[in-house]
């Protein structure tokens, strides 16, 4: 079976940069538009709502701290080292619990 198709068909998108013949434009050939301004040359803004500016800076925030607490691995180690590191089993299983409500809450 044989399909004739006439016509012209649609062009494939353009890559960033391409000129319409399908090359990368020079440095002496002047480049499309850039993406974001319109024919006056006015570029595009974005403006962040103030939840959005708020959670940026809990973020770097974060970011800034340490992962490890390392007084606290210190003064762990000496405890464990001294003999006098106190285990509450109680506590340990209500710390389990409270993880499994939370994670099955989750889902």
């Amino acid at each position: 079976m044989t399909i004739e198709i006439n016509g012209s068909s649609p062009t494939p998108p353009q890559a960033a940069g391409v000129t319409g013949n399908g090359t990368v434009p020079t440095q002496n050939e002047p480049r499309a538009k850039a993406a974001g301004t319109d024919n006056t040359g006015a570029r595009d803004t974005v403006s962040l709502t103030s939840t959005a500016q708020h959670l940026r800076h809990i973020e770097q925030s974060l970011a800034s701290q340490p992962v490890v607490d390392v007084h606290r691995v210190e003064a762990t180690k000496q405890a464990i080292e001294n003999g006098t590191y106190q285990i509450d089993p109680s506590r340990i299983a209500s710390k389990m619990i409270d993880l499994e409500r939370a994670l099955s809450g989750a889902r």
